[in-house]
């Protein structure tokens, strides 16, 4: 009897002691273990400085890119003016051998010319003695034979009103009183419309002019 009794003691000792770690184990929080990898932390893409970078970069230089290719605008130039039909045709010719998109154009232009002469001298005789003395000094002239301008000194005609003033401001310094008419006349202007072009065509349109003074390259609008 007194060895039952011990015995169930001892289990109960042990029942108690179990019970007790039991609850010990329940009161704590579960522990996770994560396993770090290797290397750096995960990335969203997004977050990433050096591919944004790469981002930016690719789009400035295609922005480059596309600026370089239209770069250079391209324009429409008028040449002219032609006024003999016979002309026309070899200008035209010329440059549509070299290439060039090419339409005629007409328009109806004026010219203004500016006569300077000496006014009329009492005599044809002084005429002629004022004459020579301008020929003497590089003035080339003619004594004027119409009626309404008799003996008057004829020096020429030019083209600009600037060359008008700088013939009279010469007469004058050689002491002579000069003055200037203007006379307008109209006509019709043949002028090439050339399309669509580059800076190496408008290079090649320059040496095409070369040696020809009285036709020239204006631009022009496209429409």
């Amino acid at each position: 009897m007194p060895l039952v009794f011990g015995l169930l003691v001892v289990f109960n000792a042990v029942f108690l002691a179990w019970q007790f770690f039991e609850q010990q184990n329940h009161g704590q929080g579960t522990i996770v273990i994560v396993e770090e990898q290797e290397g750096k932390s995960l990335q969203l893409l997004a977050e990433r400085a050096d591919l944004v970078r790469v981002e930016n970069t690719m789009t400035s230089e295609s922005s480059n890119t596309t600026h370089t290719k239209t770069q250079e605008d391209l324009v429409c130039y008028r040449v002219g003016p032609i006024l003999d039909n016979d002309m026309l045709k070899q200008v035209r010719a010329i440059f549509e051998k070299s290439g060039f998109d090419i339409k005629v154009t007409t328009t109806n232009g004026s010219n203004d010319k500016y006569w300077v002469y000496i006014p009329p001298l009492a005599t044809s005789e002084k005429a002629q003695a004022v004459l020579a003395e301008l020929q003497k000094n590089d003035v080339d002239g003619a004594v004027v034979t119409d009626a309404q301008l008799a003996n008057a000194i004829s020096l020429g005609t030019v083209n600009s009103s600037d060359k008008a003033e700088v013939l009279k401001s010469k007469l004058m310094a050689l002491g002579y009183r000069a003055e200037s008419k203007t006379t307008t006349t109209s006509r019709d202007e043949q002028w090439l419309l050339l399309k669509n072009v580059g800076t190496v065509g408008t290079a090649q349109i320059d040496r095409i002019l070369v040696g020809s003074p009285q036709i020239r390259r204006e631009k022009t609008s496209c429409r």
